[in-house]
């Protein structure tokens, strides 16, 4: 596969460990092109899925259902990878959505692959436990953030570490993931 394809994947992965070229190009040989529309479910609750998913072009959301009502837990934009948790960590069914919130150039690569590359590549896997790393310790700043900060500095907070997302991103998916409803946060938001 030609690199330039996934300049924002490559620039992703690097942003957490420095993984050499040749670990680059084995992994690169091992993805597969997908374009997606806007509003296309990557991964499904109740549906073991079998890849992990690298963002080249596109935006997506995180979603679980709560008594039939979608709560929103994490955003992904280009450079990021995406999956279904359970499906990745013990291969079972998922709990969770992923939308492509627009139309969007991802690509796949089997899960199987992926853990034989943990056996045989150390770059990769060392910015796969990187990755997962920071993911765990931003979960869990979210969970503080959410006991002892108050809603307009969650809004001011995440704003400032993603200013693109209101131009990309629904306003009621923004005021899911910061727990609290819509028209909140567009009273915050207008007062600020």
């Amino acid at each position: 596969m030609e690199l330039n394809k996934i300049e924002n994947i490559i620039k992703g992965i690097r942003r957490y460990y420095p993984v050499s070229d040749d670990s680059i190009e084995t992994l690169a040989g091992l993805l597969t092109e997908i374009h997606l529309p806007k509003h296309h479910l990557l991964t499904k609750a109740g549906v073991k899925d079998n890849f992990v998913y690298f963002i080249e072009q596109g935006c997506m959301r995180t979603y679980f259902l709560v008594d039939g009502k979608e709560i929103t837990n994490w955003f992904s934009r280009e450079g990021d990878i995406t999956f279904s948790s359970s499906s990745l960590y013990h291969r079972t069914p998922g709990f969770d959505f992923v939308e492509l919130l627009e139309d969007s150039c991802v690509f796949s690569l089997p899960i199987d692959a992926l853990n034989n590359l943990y056996k045989t590549d150390i770059d990769i896997a060392n910015w796969s436990r990187t990755i997962h790393q920071e993911v765990l310790l931003k979960m869990q700043n979210l969970r503080i953030d959410r006991l002892s900060l108050s809603s307009k500095e969650r809004y001011e907070k995440f704003y400032n570490e993603n200013p693109d997302l209101f131009s990309r991103v629904n306003l009621g998916y923004i005021a899911s993931y910061l727990g609290m409803t819509q028209q909140h946060l567009s009273t915050i938001r207008a007062n600020g």
